[in-house]
């Protein structure tokens, strides 16, 4: 049994509502169905405005049966409403650890960024390391100065200097400490050693590294020998008890 749509659907605009015809060819006769479908339906393709017609006609016809399939279709949509809200609820909760996730790292990695800081800039500015690849360790720590970044006061920043002979494995990095607002544009280390361009005009100062003196023996003077031998000092003599003669 097959239909087909016969003529273009039609717009009733003063009722909302779309005039639908199809026709059915049997042998030796046709058939013609034409209904009032709801709203404006004159986009639909005709596979839909067929099946549209034949469901209003299955309604009028045996309202029963329409409403238990209407009614199954509304528990069909539910029970997807409900896998779909279940579906996101579990993103939501992957996306909370997530989120709790990233803010324990930035914790800790805030909490170890304090730690390096404070690190560094005690051993290095201290001057308490005796080895220059001890200095190249804490220097790697911080972050190489990056063109175009603004920088705040205490930041530390690291610069290559290329001109730098090692020493003692220190490498060619580096540690500056800023005292004041700055964008770094490639500014050379020099500009922040003692002296320099941007350390005389109270932007920062460079660390570089310098060997711990070592300790050498102190020349002390032998201290002058004290005897152990107590000698004492001689008592002061008491006088003697004086002899008072009587006047006869």
């Amino acid at each position: 049994m097959t239909y087909k749509l016969t003529g273009s659907p039609i717009l009733k605009g003063e009722k909302n509502a779309t005039i639908v015809t199809i026709e059915k060819e049997e042998t030796g006769r046709y058939s013609y169905e034409r209904v009032e479908l709801p709203g404006n339906r004159t986009n639909d393709n005709e596979e839909v405005l067929i099946q549209a017609v034949l469901d209003f006609i299955r309604t009028e016809l045996d309202p029963t049966s329409a409403l238990v399939q209407a009614q199954a279709k509304l528990e069909e949509t539910r029970v997807k409403q409900q896998e779909a809200e279940q579906k996101l609820a579990q993103v939501e909760v992957k996306q909370t650890a997530t989120d709790q996730a990233v803010q324990q790292n930035k914790t800790e990695s805030d909490h170890y960024g304090k730690v390096s800081y404070a690190l560094v800039l005690t051993l290095i500015t201290e001057k308490l390391l005796q080895y220059g690849t001890a200095y190249k360790v804490l220097v790697d720590l911080i972050q190489s100065a990056e063109v175009g970044k603004h920088y705040m006061p205490g930041d530390l920043i690291t610069i290559e200097d290329p001109a730098h002979v090692e020493v003692d494995g220190e490498g060619k990095r580096v540690l500056v400490q800023l005292n004041r607002e700055f964008t770094y544009n490639g500014e050379p280390a020099s500009d922040f050693i003692r002296d320099g361009r941007l350390e005389r005009d109270g932007y920062g100062a460079a660390w570089k590294y310098e060997p711990k003196e070592q300790n050498e023996p102190t020349n002390v003077a032998p201290a002058a020998a004290v005897s152990t031998t107590a000698t004492a000092a001689p008592t002061t003599a008491e006088p003697s008890a004086t002899t008072v003669i009587s006047n006869q």
